[in-house]
């Protein structure tokens, strides 16, 4: 039963069958990490670098806990904690009136999340604020709804106050660059016709997805080819420039 016994538990899928699965490629692993705190009360930290997919494999989680019978919902945080918690009473479908304070927001959270069987999401939790992390731990503790928080790393880890927001234990999950065959066969759903040019990419993109993804999609930018030869270093060092991977 859910806290307060309403409702049943669901039970938790199968990574296999479970709704949008198939647009992932070589996370199958990493999913069923992520899906194993799919239950009652179950916590998790998807921790990895720029581009390596973790919003993909949040979103995957979070139909997979809708298709198990949660009431789920996914937000990206900001900074201002208010924006984040609207945001996830939004994505639960519990919208919030505009300038309610942070504790009156965290409450409804609580209540939300005590009322049914309950599953949050929170994408870019680094950049997340004190007030929302406060809100994640009033929920860990005082609910049995699941949570998710994905993070980027960089040099170091997120902050210890990360952790923090969930109980201790919960497991954490980290996802690295692709390797060989699945970031070919991510290259070929991109490419098309042009699939001969996925190995090369797999290669020089180092297997993040992210820039799988930009590379085969501009490949045929004139700007990038020389004597009818793509500039992998050219096109990787404009996406640098443009921060997308």
């Amino acid at each position: 039963m859910t806290a307060g016994g309403r409702g049943a538990v669901p039970s938790r899928p199968s990574a296999a069958r479970l709704p949008g699965a198939a647009g992932l490629v070589g996370r199958e692993a990493e999913l069923g990490q992520l899906l194993a705190g799919l239950v009652p009360g179950g916590a998790a930290l998807l921790l990895g670098g720029k581009g390596v997919g973790k919003s993909a494999l949040l979103e995957a989680a979070r139909d997979a806990a809708i298709a198990a019978g949660f009431d789920a919902g996914l937000a990206h945080s900001t900074e201002q904690a208010a924006v984040s918690l609207a945001r996830l009473l939004a994505a639960l479908g519990a919208g919030s009136t505009p300038g309610q304070a942070v504790g009156v927001l965290q409450a409804r959270l609580v209540q939300r999340c005590s009322d049914r069987p309950a599953a949050l999401f929170v994408d870019d939790a680094d950049r997340a604020g004190p007030g929302l992390l406060r809100a994640l731990r009033r929920v860990v503790l005082e609910t049995r709804a699941c949570v998710f928080a994905a993070a980027r790393t960089g040099p170091a880890d997120p902050p210890a106050r990360l952790r923090r927001a969930l109980f201790p234990g919960s497991r954490e999950v980290r996802l690295g660059p692709l390797p060989p065959g699945p970031a070919r066969s991510l290259a070929r759903r991109w490419l098309g016709a042009a699939g001969g040019l996925a190995v090369d990419i797999a290669r020089e993109s180092g297997g993040v997805p992210a820039a799988i993804v930009e590379m085969a999609r501009r490949h045929r930018d004139a700007r990038y080819r020389f004597g009818g030869r793509v500039s992998w270093a050219l096109l990787l060092a404009d996406l640098r420039i443009e921060n997308r991977i």
